[in-house]
């Protein structure tokens, strides 16, 4: 009865963290791009440039964070930090960012970056990282914790484009506020004591992680062809994501309109996501975790051609959800190829690695795709990157192969048995 106990609790206290941290993400990021080019007055080769810099801090930040998280284990100083950083969330935007991308452009976007950097883009890995971890421990679904993330997102999008309309500040300074309800949160979480299942977190926790695992993790071929798949899908859907907001309020005379539908659609997304990750663990443990990947890249594809052929904004509003579906793919399917073919220990590395992987092809492909942005439009920009998805999944059925063999050990790197 105890342990039944502890099970719930711990079960509701990581999904509080993860609810209230994409809660404060959400209200403020969802208009990051349209704050760039209708506050600070970018075009959108500029918003490419400006979020290049952001995933290229990221790409610096993301291997420290993960190299950390695998030697700390369950200890909560990671996120601690994260949630931290993202309390002076209004104060930032609202009197240092701005100004600086106003008056000293260059340090704006640096300092931008190393914040925004630190925050969200690396600091969301380590919340779904940890929370993954944290599952294990005590013998939950990923997805299943993941998903309350999602409903904090959707939570956040029903208002946030009102907000925005009436003035960001208002968005900012809620960000910081929730920012400090997770880290209330986490100091609840429990990461000792009866419960915890320390041999699914670390199966050889005596053997700390060292330089020479995460050297040998690149001597890995197989590791090598999971990252340019997973790399490059992610690279068409991202880069296309982060200026998407941009593109729907183009089809809204007034752009006031158009902020705030795009709240109430980030809402449905959101929730399609939310009830997707519930759901997509039994599909993904059927089909397997490769062919969940597989999926994902087709779905990108999909929604990305047919988004480049809209022509009114409800055909955007019924195709927006699938990134829901797309990211519930993603993310369950990852962790699960993860968990099942390489050491426990480096799980956080590894997921760091591809992360810092995708930052570095996004923070190349922004400022192109904002080229193209300005020179072609969004519509047949889109339908390009919806093509070079599919390319690199029909790719991806060819040279991703079968799941890796879980009865022998591959050179350099421990195979769960």
């Amino acid at each position: 009865m105890v342990t039944s106990v502890a099970h719930r609790s711990a079960y509701m206290r990581i999904s509080t963290c993860l609810f209230l941290y994409y809660f404060a993400w959400s209200i403020s990021w969802s208009f990051l791009a349209i704050w760039l080019g209708d506050v600070v007055g970018f075009s959108s080769t500029q918003i490419g440039y400006t979020l290049s810099i952001n995933a290229l801090f990221a790409l610096a930040i993301k291997p420290i964070f993960g190299f950390v998280m695998d030697r700390l284990g369950l200890n909560k100083g990671l996120l601690i930090a994260v949630a931290i950083a993202s309390i002076f969330a209004a104060p930032f935007f609202i009197y240092l960012y701005q100004n600086l991308l106003h008056s000293h452009r260059l340090l704006g976007m640096v300092l931008g970056g190393f914040y925004l950097g630190t925050a969200y883009l690396s600091g969301v890995l380590v919340f779904e990282s940890y929370a993954d971890r944290y599952s294990r421990a005590w013998g939950f679904e990923f997805g299943r914790v993941r998903m309350w993330g999602s409903l904090g997102w959707a939570m956040a999008s029903i208002f946030a484009g009102q907000l925005f309309n009436l003035d960001p500040h208002y968005n900012f300074a809620i960000t910081s506020c929730v920012s400090l309800l997770v880290l209330m949160m986490l100091m609840t979480l429990k990461t000792r004591g009866e419960g915890i299942n320390w041999q699914a977190v670390n199966e050889a926790r005596k053997d700390k992680v060292s330089g020479g695992d995460v050297k040998a993790l690149f001597r890995h071929s197989r590791f090598w062809i999971l990252m340019l798949f997973y790399g490059g899908i992610i690279w068409m859907m991202q880069s296309a994501e982060q200026q998407f907001p941009r593109y729907f309020v183009s089809f809204f005379g007034d752009h006031k309109s158009g902020n705030a539908l795009l709240g109430y659609m980030g809402f449905v997304q959101s929730a399609c996501e939310f009830l997707l990750m519930f759901t997509v663990p039994w599909l993904i443990n059927r089909v397997g975790a490769r062919n969940g990947l597989l999926l994902a890249g087709f779905v990108i594809g999909l929604r990305l051609i047919l988004s480049g052929f809209a022509t009114e904004p409800w055909m955007i509003v019924i195709l927006k959800p699938f990134y829901g579906l797309e990211m519930s793919l993603l993310l369950v399917s990852i962790f699960k190829f993860l968990a099942s073919h390489f050491d426990k220990r480096l799980t956080g590395t590894i997921y760091m690695v591809l992360g810092c992987f995708n930052y570095l092809g996004i923070t190349a492909i922004n400022p192109i795709a904002g080229h193209f942005y300005d020179r072609y439009g969004f519509a047949s920009t889109y339908i390009v990157m919806g093509a070079i998805a599919w390319l690199i999944t029909l790719a991806g059925c060819r040279f991703l192969g079968r799941p890796f063999s879980t009865g022998r050990a591959e050179s350099h790197i421990r195979l769960t048995q």
